[in-house]
């Protein structure tokens, strides 16, 4: 493994990428395009140990030089290469070109070069890199001096240059954030302006006009990160210029999956703009107003070249924070400076505030939320509908997917021998009744005896029988939702006395069963609160109760996976089997400081388990 880079390179990348960010600036500060291009020669020259640098148009599939500077410039200027020319990649030559990318299309590309004679040495991958990063900070400056030209020259080139030179000041990327969400003010006139960042699969808004500080955990916040999540994976802007009237596609779609949250938040009108180049989406810049068409296509066009300039600038914040010792090599000088510059007073007054920072960080605590890994609904029990009697299936009630209540009639049996047997009885009946009554006529009260006592033997036969007839209708033992798939089918089957029909799944409430890594596994407890939310229904979160954790490895892998189980109420069946959902546990609390120093110490005793272990 190597060492890390000491002081001096450290020292040395943090001015380099200082320089970087300058000169980011001083593009967008120019409006012509050939000095962007001449700049940004120049800078080649003086940021990397080249003896010259070009740049190359595309022209009829091949490259044509247009600008040069350096040793030997002359000869470059007006030559032809091909793409394979240009760009053969050979560690071991001293020449390096990358490509000029706007919109997702190659323009032009620059190019490096050291003298060929004996023994210079190859580019490192760190001049590589630097070629790499002026490459997209010319296609940037370029795509926005492109779009100057159709902006109004007096106000609107102003405030793109004051947008440029604040964006551009800072290296910090939340200071950036909220620069960028701020100055949008100044373009236009809107109710709500955020921006979203994707980091490590989430979007998660990261800065909103006119607040210092931002809680993504509200409701708001988070229907406001889906939106924008949306609206990213679109992939290209698009502008909602009348919620009531949605004019394209796009938005179509938008107002049918967020229609009900846009009219709860009162939005009208919103501009969705991706941060996006050519590695990638980093983020999205999201304005909604409470009127109709709040951005003309002018004010358009300066927040297009806004989000432009805040992707490089994220970029760079981005690749400034992996800078080692970057942040205590960039400022360490200048906060001792200013820390012995404030009076003691204030300074006991920091100290004092440090405290309470400390005390707080150790002594509040609140439930430690432990991520479900892959939770799925499925019904909480499930019951067979079986034949009491025999008898052939003359009609099916229910449909696969209905739900039915406890009772309610599931099938009904033919049986023509019950039902025979069943009118035989209610004729022997009727025929007895006939003579008792012809006995009483006569005075025969020993014959009416009789045929009394007969009916009374034929009745309870015939109630014997009409319990095995009531027995053909099958009826549901509980509430729940039939999972039999295609039950009508059924029909003119036979059935043996216990055969089942249908299987009935009760869904007043859902199990969701999920899994636990190892290392979390013990803080989960039976009882314990669990929140969670679906992609049908993003608005609303749903509150369950851990009822058993499973002891036994369920997926085992490079990180063992328990199985747990949840019951989660399903109110109004919102809920169904098979649905996908995310969820959290809430087990026992923690302090800020306790989660912050949790997984740190953990490795820390395992390492030195391992090392004691060895010796």
């Amino acid at each position: 493994m190597s060492a890390p880079p000491g002081p001096d390179a450290a020292a040395s990348e943090v001015a380099r990428q200082r320089k970087l960010l300058h000169l980011s600036v001083t593009l967008f500060d120019t409006p012509d395009q050939t000095i962007v291009v001449e700049k940004t020669l120049e800078a080649l020259l003086a940021l990397a140990p080249a003896d010259s640098s070009s740049f190359w148009m595309v022209e009829q599939g091949d490259f044509v030089c247009q600008l040069a500077h350096g040793s030997g410039h002359r000869t470059l200027l007006d030559a032809r290469l091909p793409s394979a020319k240009l760009f053969a990649s050979d560690p071991a030559q001293p020449v390096h070109a990358a490509e000029v990318v706007i919109n997702g299309a190659t323009i032009g590309a620059l190019r490096m070069a050291r003298d060929s004679t004996a023994g210079v040495l190859p580019f490192t991958p760190a001049d590589r890199a630097l070629l790499d990063d002026l490459a997209g900070s010319l296609g940037a400056a370029l795509h926005a001096a492109i779009r100057l030209e159709s902006v109004d020259k007096n106000e609107g080139l102003a405030l793109v240059l004051e947008m440029s030179r604040q964006i551009g000041s800072s290296l910090d990327l939340d200071r950036v954030l909220r620069t960028v969400v701020n100055l949008a003010t100044k373009a236009v006139t809107f109710d709500r302006g955020a921006i979203a960042l994707y980091e490590d699969g989430k979007c998660d808004i990261r800065a909103v006009a006119g607040m210092e500080s931002v809680d993504s955990k509200t409701p708001e916040m988070q229907d406001l990160a889906v939106r924008a999540a949306w609206a990213a994976g679109v992939g290209e802007q698009f502008y909602l210029a009348d919620r009531a009237e949605p004019s394209t596609d796009s938005s179509r779609i938008f107002i049918q999956i967020f229609g009900e949250d846009l009219k709860m938040a009162t939005v009208e009108s919103g501009l969705y703009l991706p941060l996006k180049d050519e590695e990638g989406v980093v983020g999205i810049l999201v304005f909604e107003a409470e009127r109709p068409e709040f951005a003309s296509d002018e004010q358009q066009e300066l927040l297009t070249i806004l989000a432009n300039q805040t992707t490089v600038a994220i970029r760079n914040a981005q690749l400034y924070s992996r800078v080692p010792l970057a942040g205590t090599l960039g400022s360490f000088s200048a906060k001792r400076r200013e820390l012995f510059a404030i009076p003691r007073q204030k300074r006991l007054f920091v100290a004092a505030v440090a405290a309470v920072t400390l005390a707080a960080l150790t002594l509040i605590q609140w439930p430690y939320r432990v991520e479900a890994i892959a939770p799925t609904f499925r019904p909480t029990g499930q019951a067979e509908v079986r034949a009491a009697v025999p008898g052939v299936v003359e009609e099916v009630l229910v449909h696969e997917g209905s739900t039915i209540e406890r009772g309610a009639p599931v099938a009904r049996l033919r049986d023509d021998a019950s039902r025979a047997e069943h009118d035989a009885l209610t004729a022997a009946i009727e025929a007895a009744e006939r003579a008792a009554s012809i006995a009483i006529s006569r005075g025969d009260a020993t014959a009416e005896r009789l045929q009394r006592l007969r009916i009374e033997s034929l009745q309870r036969e015939l109630a014997a029988q009409g319990e095995a007839l009531a027995q053909l209708t099958l009826r549901a033992p509980e509430r729940g939702i039939i999972l039999t798939p295609r039950p009508e089918e059924r029909i003119g089957a036979k059935l043996e006395a216990g055969d089942p029909i249908v299987l009935i799944g009760r869904t007043d409430s859902l199990e969701l069963v999920f899994g636990v890594g190892q290392t979390d596994v013990n803080r989960v407890q039976p009882g314990d609160e669990i929140r969670l939310r679906v992609n049908a229904l993003p608005q609303r979160t749903f509150v369950g109760h851990v009822s058993v954790v499973g002891q036994l490895v369920d997926l085992p892998g490079t990180e063992p996976v328990f199985s747990v189980r949840a019951m989660v109420p399903n109110e109004g069946d919102m809920l169904k089997p098979g649905m996908l959902a995310q969820a959290r546990v809430l087990t026992a609390s923690m302090s800020t400081l306790g989660r912050l120093i949790r997984t740190p110490w953990r490795l820390a005793r395992l390492f030195w388990w391992r090392a004691w272990s060895w010796s």
